[in-house]
């Protein structure tokens, strides 16, 4: 046998392994490239899928915020189609308000009052079903009876406090989806979104006619199995797509990308035709050179054996001259695939941040509702426990210095909630720093046995030894607020100190400062909690749920006390070592107590001629009796027209005028009364905006009060008026 032979078989022995494992490794190679862009189909249908979910979370989450309206509770329709259209401003979406038989009573795109069609049959069984399920829904695709075009919708059930149940219902148009959609994808790729009936709701093809086409029967088979991925044939001749669905698990969407099967397998069978071709030139080019080209051979074989099983690690090493032009080209061509492979897991990573970034987004809206709720829920116990707990002691048929001190809780806590009413239409501002402090000198020893009181009526220390060690000392402070930061502080210390322990509060004066201290021998706070107890929604274990609370007390309490220019520290030695809590406050100057007032005189509406225009028949019945106990001569009318009547026959000297009356407004009563002549004119309502101020004045009221109103408040709007009597 010839040396040439034995090199050439040399060669063919060094060559086959290598052609061997470049087969192997192209075909890893291939599938490796087949699955990247699979993956990369799947992720871009995930992210389509959370576009979607994203939009109908901030849909469900907007109609939530205004299912809370009160005015809509009430049945006060027009007023919260406008507070709707407000809310909506912005953001594509409209409100709508059906009733159970499907009627639409307004819907935001149209004006208010304008008549809507009666609905479809299939929007009445639409409505029903979501009844049913008490729950929110999102809709299929549907056609709108007020737009009459696509819409999608995000319905709410809801019952009126008259009993009604009716459906809230956040919709916007369908091409509002295509604009969703990703449009940075290759030409040939189809992205589609399909509802729970196959019904086609947006493609990155943007055209109308696409929009409400069914799926094919081998598609909606596929949508309705759940598959992640699957091949379908082309329609109309079209050549044969792969495709990777993802649903959407809020509203059983399911998005589709598609792409022809023949572009996926291309590029990997190009890869493939290059290597080939290029192995067997150098296959024969070895066999013809074996002698002179043998060194070079097995050099370069090994180079690209390395760079072989470094490509499927991840890595290629740097580019080398192998001296053979084909061998080059491979070395190229693994280049090139490594490169696409690794901005196809960069593609990766982005869809996949996107998809992380998007679910952040609609975390962190749900937490702010639930931080407004849980606010508005904390600021108002204080008070409606009180009030509760002062008419408890009433109806036990409590008399003298106790009936006289629940009266006054019950007068001074009614103001605080309708005082709170008002600045919880912005729950955070208390933590964020906002809130409005009325401060004035006050005892604040005398501030902590009010305090103490209340907490001892509504039974908060009722199983606890508690103890009051009080200096008077003078601070500028908010009274409320005050009292709220004691209540706080003196509840979290019986909520976290078991039953019989003891509870010490005490106010002294220490380093020109006024020091509140409570101090309790219960359960102590660990260490690795103690820096976090201000944090909101941050809170120890507790024995019971009912004693958990939400976690904001103490947040509450830190920010208030460094709004009235003071601050707070907690100590405690441990768990079971109790816990203390120091509130410093800056010191003010001592003020007299406050006089007696002299007893009043004879009031303004002694011997008055009054009418009381009232729907309510619950606050007309209460007004009148009041007005009727300082003297006055009361008539009382249930609407506006019955009203104008009376008035005409009792000519009343004050008419107190409601503005929301069941049958005429109490803007078109005023015009009435002010016709008649030397009647004035009062407005009482729960309206209370300037702009209402305003209309109320200008349709000939004299006074506009704001509900709830009280004796004060009546007779010293008379007493403004100087009527003649």
């Amino acid at each position: 046998m010839r040396v040439r032979t034995h090199l050439s078989l040399l060669a063919a022995a060094v060559f086959l392994p290598m052609i061997i494992g470049a087969g192997v490794a192209i075909k890893l190679l291939l599938d490796a490239e087949r699955h990247a862009v699979l993956r990369g189909m799947q992720e871009l249908a995930r992210a389509s899928v959370l576009a979607m979910d994203q939009e109908l979370t901030a849909a469900i989450a907007s109609g939530q915020a205004l299912a809370t309206s009160a005015r809509l509770r009430q049945g006060d329709f027009e007023y919260f189609y406008r507070q709707a259209r407000s809310a909506n401003a912005g953001t594509g979406r409209q409100t709508a308000v059906l009733r159970e038989d499907g009627q639409q009573l307004f819907n935001t795109v149209l004006p208010y009052g304008e008549p809507i069609p009666p609905p479809p049959a299939a929007a009445l069984q639409r409505v029903r079903g979501v009844f049913e399920r008490q729950r929110p829904t999102v809709s299929n695709l549907i056609v709108g009876s007020a737009s009459r075009r696509y819409v999608i919708s995000a319905e709410l059930p809801l019952t009126l406090d008259d009993g009604r149940r009716v459906l809230l219902d956040q919709w916007f148009d369908i091409q509002h989806l295509n604009r969703l959609l990703p449009r940075d994808v290759p030409a040939s790729w189809q992205v589609s979104v399909f509802d729970r009936d196959g019904a086609a709701l947006a493609r990155n093809e943007v055209s109308s006619a696409s929009v409400g086409a069914r799926a094919s029967p081998g598609l909606l088979q596929v949508l309705r199995s759940g598959a992640a991925r699957t091949e379908l044939p082309g329609r109309d001749g079209a050549p044969p797509m792969a495709a990777a669905l993802a649903r959407s698990s809020l509203s059983g969407w399911t998005a589709v990308v598609g792409v022809p099967v023949s572009e996926l397998e291309a590029t990997a069978a190009s890869a493939v035709s290059l290597t080939a071709a290029t192995l067997l030139c150098a296959v024969v080019l070895a066999l013809a050179g074996a002698i002179l080209f043998a060194r070079r051979l097995l050099a370069a074989t090994e180079y690209l054996g390395a760079a072989t099983e470094g490509m499927a690690e991840g890595w290629l090493p740097p580019p080398a001259d192998l001296r053979i032009t084909e061998l080059n080209s491979l070395q190229q061509v693994l280049h090139a695939v490594s490169r696409r492979l690794q901005k196809a897991e960069t593609g990766r990573r982005k869809h996949l941040a996107e998809v992380q970034t998007a679910r952040s987004v609609a975390e962190a809206q749900n937490r702010a509702k639930d931080e407004f709720l849980a606010m508005l829920g904390h600021e108002l116990r204080n008070p409606l426990g009180a009030i509760s707990s002062a008419i408890a002691l009433i109806q036990m048929g409590a008399g003298g210095q106790a009936a006289g001190r629940a009266h006054q809780i019950i007068a001074r806590q009614s103001r605080h909630l309708a005082h709170l009413v008002d600045e919880l239409l912005d729950a955070n501002r208390v933590l964020s720093g906002k809130v409005v402090l009325a401060l004035a000198p006050l005892d604040l020893a005398a501030a902590v046995r009010e305090a103490a009181l209340t907490l001892q009526t509504q039974g908060t220390t009722a199983g606890h030894a508690l103890t009051l060690d009080l200096e008077p000392l003078w601070v500028n402070g908010d009274p409320t607020r005050l009292q709220q930061v004691i209540g706080n502080l003196v509840e979290n210390a019986a909520k976290y100190t078991q039953t019989g322990g003891h509870i010490h509060v005490s106010t002294r004066r220490q380093g020109g400062m006024a020091e509140l201290v409570v101090r309790d021998d219960g359960k102590g706070i660990d260490a690795e909690l103690l820096p976090r107890v201000w944090d909101v929604f941050v809170q120890g274990k507790v024995s019971s749920r009912a004693k958990g609370g939400l976690g904001i007390g103490l947040a509450v309490v830190k920010s208030l006390v460094e709004q009235q220019h003071g601050s707070v520290a907690v100590f405690s030695a441990g768990a079971g070592q109790g816990s203390s809590f120091t509130v410093r406050l800056p010191l003010a100057q001592e003020t007299a107590a406050t006089a007696e007032l002299p007893a009043p005189e004879a009031t303004a509406l002694d011997g008055l001629r009054v009418l009381v225009v009232e729907d309510n028949e619950d606050l007309r019945e209460m007004l009148c009796a009041l007005l009727a106990a300082r003297g006055c001569a009361v008539g009382s009318a249930a609407d506006g027209r019955s009203a104008i009547a009376l008035a005409a026959d009792a000519l009343p000297q004050v008419a107190f005028v409601d503005i929301d009356l069941p049958d005429i407004s109490g803007h078109e009563v005023a015009r009435a009364l002010a016709g008649q002549g030397g009647i004035r004119l009062v407005a009482v309502t729960g309206y209370g905006q300037p702009e209402d101020v305003r209309r109320a004045l200008a349709a000939g009221f004299d006074r506009h009060l704001k509900k709830p109103v009280c004796l004060e408040d009546l007779e010293r709007a008379v007493g403004e008026m100087d009527l003649v009597r």
